[in-house]
């Protein structure tokens, strides 16, 4: 299944600009360092960040491309459920 989500904030920059596109797979067969996924966090709501540390006990370590962007450690783990999926595509606005 396929979803549409419009970016907004510019955590990703360069990556991604608010306003862009992003097409976000929900069937994905693995998740690696480096990918980028949407995110539902209870504290930050919906978030596009990048998977930065991958633990089996803790979870996904993520965070923004831009240095602006809230941390990984204000983040905090993430679980695997809480992944909505993985960014397959970008369409620039």
């Amino acid at each position: 299944m396929l979803n549409i989500i419009k970016v907004q904030g510019n955590s990703m920059l360069p990556e991604l600009t608010h306003g862009d596109f992003v097409v976000v797979s929900k069937l994905y067969r693995t998740l690696n360092v480096g990918d980028m996924v949407v995110a539902e966090h209870s504290t930050y709501a919906c978030i596009i960040k990048r998977i930065t540390q991958i633990s089996k006990v803790k979870g996904l370590l993520l965070s923004g491309d831009n240095k602006s962007s809230i941390s990984s450690h204000q983040i905090g783990w993430v679980s695997k459920d809480d992944i909505w999926g993985k960014v397959r595509l970008k369409v620039k606005s």
